[in-house]
């Protein structure tokens, strides 16, 4: 919780200077910066879960609340003069928590529970492009993530994060259906490779669908589905076939509001409502972003 106060002061702090945001449409994730602005985002993520399914898709119980509370701080720059070019910083702290089964959600925000751990979990650059000057709603960004606290990450028989380099590639789309709804798409490629030798590479392969309604400049609200699959070796085959490992299906609503100093909050609510061999909680997200 600390991580959140600290970070979201900074945040603050930022506001002083005069914002370059004045309106939600104008700035969807597939818009780039100009040169020499800068978009500051702190994204904390809340994914809690009491119970997983199994490869047939049936729900079985933990025993207990496993919960993971991430604190995504993003700088990007616009470097180019055509707005074509971006380029950023990632950092990523994490607290995993396991509680009872009668625990509360926000408790992973409270010390004590069976296990508590927080740790500095990544780091790395990130670079966003738009690749077809005659596309401007079309951008692809691609972020490399260096684990830290390597040994810490995933030992003690509490999974913090993934002590693995992360490739994140994005390609986002957005296109206006009308005045105001918008439809905005994003697939992904989530590489996972491995620092160890025993450890294996996977790869995560999202899709997401926004559709956004924006009731004026300033507020829009959204529901969002996302199906995301997993791919890479099976290990309880002997010649370890490469294929679908698991895959998770979530859906969501959020909303977001840009306050007339160019501060924007986002709040979203999401639940895994299908999935094999994979969660079956729900997240809980606030976000905040400036535009310089």
């Amino acid at each position: 919780m600390k991580n959140v106060v600290l970070l979201t002061s900074l945040l603050f702090a930022l506001l002083t200077f005069q914002s370059k945001a004045q309106s939600l449409q104008s700035y969807t994730p597939s818009v780039l910066l100009s040169k020499g602005q800068n978009e500051f985002k702190l994204f904390n993520s809340l994914y809690t879960e009491t119970q997983k399914r199994d490869q047939h898709g049936n729900e079985y119980q933990l025993g207990q609340r496993e919960s993971f509370f991430n604190n995504q701080v993003r700088w990007l720059h616009g470097i180019s003069d055509s707005k074509r070019v971006n380029v950023g910083l990632e950092i990523n702290i994490t607290t995993a928590k396991l509680g009872s089964k009668n625990s509360g959600v926000l408790d992973v925000l409270s010390a004590g529970g069976l296990a508590n751990k927080t740790l500095l979990s990544s780091f790395g650059p990130s670079v966003k492009v738009v690749p077809f000057s005659n596309v401007g709603n079309f951008s692809v960004q691609s972020t490399f993530l260096i684990p830290t606290s390597r040994k810490k990450l995933e030992s003690d028989g509490l999974f913090v994060n993934h002590n693995r380099y992360s490739w994140f590639t994005q390609f986002f789309y957005d296109r206006a259906l009308s005045g105001q709804w918008n439809l905005f798409v994003e697939a992904d490629i989530l590489a996972r490779l491995k620092v160890e030798e025993e450890q294996k590479n996977f790869y995560r392969v999202p899709l997401s669908l926004i559709f956004s309604h924006f009731l004026t400049d300033k507020i829009t609200l959204y529901t969002n589905v996302q199906h995301a699959a997993a791919y890479g070796n099976h290990e309880e085959f002997i010649d370890e076939p490469f294929g679908r490992l698991r895959w998770y299906t979530q859906l969501g609503v959020g909303g977001k509001y840009l306050f007339s100093n160019g501060f924007e909050v986002e709040c979203s609510y999401s639940n895994f409502i299908l999935s094999k061999n994979d969660g079956a909680g729900h997240s809980i997200n606030l976000g905040f972003r400036i535009l310089k």
